[in-house]
């Protein structure tokens, strides 16, 4: 039977969402004790966009997301999730991809398009207080860094956490399908507390990876600093602090200490966030900067969101990206748009 449902049935990811889904449909099915619930929901989005060197023009996207989950006799729970978008494909999307978990007293095992363990520790600095924009301007940035070393491979990551009280732990492991590449790995850990009246939220991880390119991780720092040879091994060591304050102001930070063998090149990436809500408005900026020997590569965005009811929000943004160091111009980006959540 169909049952109309308020907010998203499960997000085994449990991480903060650029898409807020607000409603949703259910299909309930029961058999004897066990039952089975399927959700389907979804987003659009309308409006304008443009920038450096780029016409304003219009802009639209939509997304539909499937939701699946059920029980066994024995109490596990299972599931899965899969995005469909615009143009008829299964896509991965930062609301969840396509993947499939099973979940127990034993902790959780995900698979698919999902946060490796690093990324799964820590918040990135474009996720915090951000109410999103329709183009994505605030995360495009040359600055921004919002899966470390995920997707180095075919983006088809196996991770398995566990929480403990206010601690939690995950591990991690991306296959190059090919077996010409090292096997990607990545351990994370998470500390969340309540202070009174603010919470905070502590990760920390490393990441390995081999790469065909180190540009799979920057694509604007050419191969003077690392060739185009096959196999370059990279690692990360990533911490981060985030900060939510019962006034509705939330702010953060990530370190990133990448250690890439052959080169004695030093690269680090720092990021920065905040965002306020008040009633019906919110407002996010973040900023990042990769620096390689001295050379920076940097830049910020910028969101506002007021919210009109009922799953439809009025969204703004900007993004702009600093190439001086290389060579490059400032190029800047916006939009501004209606968001609708189903």
């Amino acid at each position: 039977m169909w049952i109309p449902r308020v907010g998203l049935t499960f997000d085994n990811e449990g991480n903060t969402m650029k898409k807020v889904l607000l409603t949703s449909t259910a299909l309930v099915a029961f058999a004897g004790a066990a039952s089975a619930e399927v959700t389907v929901s979804g987003w659009a989005e309308m409006g304008i966009y443009g920038g450096t060197d780029m016409e304003t023009q219009f802009f639209q996207d939509i997304d539909v997301e499937f939701r699946m989950s059920g029980e066994t006799d024995g109490g596990l729970t299972f599931g899965a999730g899969v995005d469909l978008d615009e143009d008829g494909a299964f896509t991965p999307s930062d609301d969840g991809g396509a993947f499939i978990f099973i979940s127990g007293s034993f902790g959780t095992v995900t698979m698919g398009d999902t946060d490796g363990a690093l990324d799964w520790a820590l918040t990135d600095a474009g996720n915090i207080g951000n109410p999103g924009s329709i183009a994505d301007d605030e995360t495009v940035h040359v600055g921004y860094n919002g899966n470390w070393l995920d997707g180095a491979y075919d983006g088809q990551i196996v991770r398995y956490d566990n929480t403990f009280g206010d601690f939690g732990v995950a591990i991690s492991v991306e296959m190059d399908d090919s077996g010409v590449l090292d096997t990607g790995y990545a351990v994370g850990f998470k500390y969340n507390t309540d202070l009174g009246g603010a919470d905070l939220a502590l990760g920390l991880g490393y990441q390995e990876a081999e790469l065909t390119n180190f540009n799979t991780i920057l694509d604007y720092f050419d191969d003077t600093y690392f060739g185009t040879t096959t196999g370059i091994k990279v690692s990360a060591l990533g911490l981060g602090a985030t900060v939510t304050l019962d006034s509705g102001l939330t702010a953060g930070f990530t370190f990133t200490d990448f250690s890439i063998d052959g080169t004695d090149a030093d690269l680090t990436h720092t990021g920065l966030g905040v965002g306020y809500a008040v009633d019906a408005f919110s407002v996010h900026m973040n900023y990042g900067i990769f620096d390689i020997d001295g050379v920076e590569l940097s830049g910020w965005g910028l969101t506002a969101g007021y919210d009109l009811g009922g799953g439809a929000s009025v969204l703004a943004g900007y993004g702009s990206s600093d190439f001086s160091d290389i060579g490059g111009d400032t190029v800047d980006t916006w939009s501004l748009g209606l968001s609708m959540a189903f």
